[in-house]
């Protein structure tokens, strides 16, 4: 890589999450609109995304390892089913909804509990080419996360230039262990805004993904977002349904598309990084 080369994984997250999210991504896999995902597997849709995946080599799927269940009324729980969850899980069984009780659970469950996940991905006939994190709650526990990653030689997100308002604590030490294991993670992460201004538009969406382009530093950055179709099935399940629909739109956009060869940037998947991990020779 020149040393001001800008190489850009354009990335969706949320793979199996529901039948929308899946319509939406495969479509944007087919028209190479974006470059890789990561598979909930936990998900009452994973099988179709994993079938997705299995059937289509040239698809750069990752897992997207959970340990949340964020909705109100659509729920997904652990998929160890030969070790104690307790810690994980609250009294009906699913996820918590937020990070706070994550950050409490039994280190053990919550390795046992990524092993799980990965194998239930290799199981279901998906080639991983990277892992990350549903909502960040690797954050906790990230060095279990980076030797679970050695363990299958598998890329990881992580970044050792976070942006702003997102932080590690001792980030440096779990750079060192990454990196002492081989393990590769991209330059930078940046992902689009979650939540819609009030009064905001595709527009101003399309404008924000424009910045976010032109401002890529040198070297490979994951750029992030969840895309999905507007059906009645999303809207009973998150009220973000608007921003997941304009990002199932902005990278299909003509204007976003040019400005990506304008500003010559290089779009790769995370299979470039795991196999340069490998050391598989092109």
């Amino acid at each position: 890589m020149e040393n001001n080369e800008r190489l850009l994984i354009i990335h969706a997250d949320d793979f199996g999450m529901c039948h929308a999210t899946n319509q939406a991504i495969i479509q944007l896999l087919d028209e190479e609109s974006i470059s890789s995902t990561t598979l909930m597997v936990n998900c009452p849709w994973s099988l179709e995304a994993a079938k997705a995946a299995a059937s289509n080599p040239k698809y750069d799927v990752g897992i997207h390892l959970t340990l949340t269940s964020e909705w109100d009324h659509y729920k997904w729980g652990p998929v160890n089913q030969n070790g104690n969850v307790d810690t994980l899980v609250n009294e009906f069984g699913y996820f918590p909804a937020d990070l706070e009780k994550v950050a409490q659970a039994d280190r053990e469950q919550v390795r046992e509990e990524i092993i799980a996940q990965i194998e239930t991905a290799l199981k279901m006939g998906v080639d991983p080419t990277h892992i990350d994190s549903h909502m960040g709650a690797y954050l906790f526990f990230m060095d279990i996360h980076i030797n679970v990653a050695a363990t299958y030689n598998l890329p990881l997100r992580f970044t050792k230039n976070p942006p702003p308002g997102y932080s590690l604590e001792s980030l440096e030490q779990v750079a060192q262990l990454a990196d002492s294991k081989g393990i590769l993670y991209p330059d930078n992460v940046v992902a689009l805004p979650f939540i819609l201004k009030e009064g905001e538009s595709y527009e101003d969406s399309k404008q924000n993904a424009i910045n976010l382009l032109k401002g890529l530093k040198p070297g490979v950055t994951e750029l992030l977002f969840h895309p999905s179709l507007d059906t009645d099935e999303l809207k009973g399940i998150t009220d973000t349904w608007q921003v997941r629909k304009y990002e199932f739109d902005i990278f299909r956009d003509p204007e976003v598309k040019e400005i990506i060869r304008e500003e010559n940037i290089k779009v790769i998947g995370w299979r470039e990084l795991r196999d340069i991990q490998r050391g598989v020779e092109k």
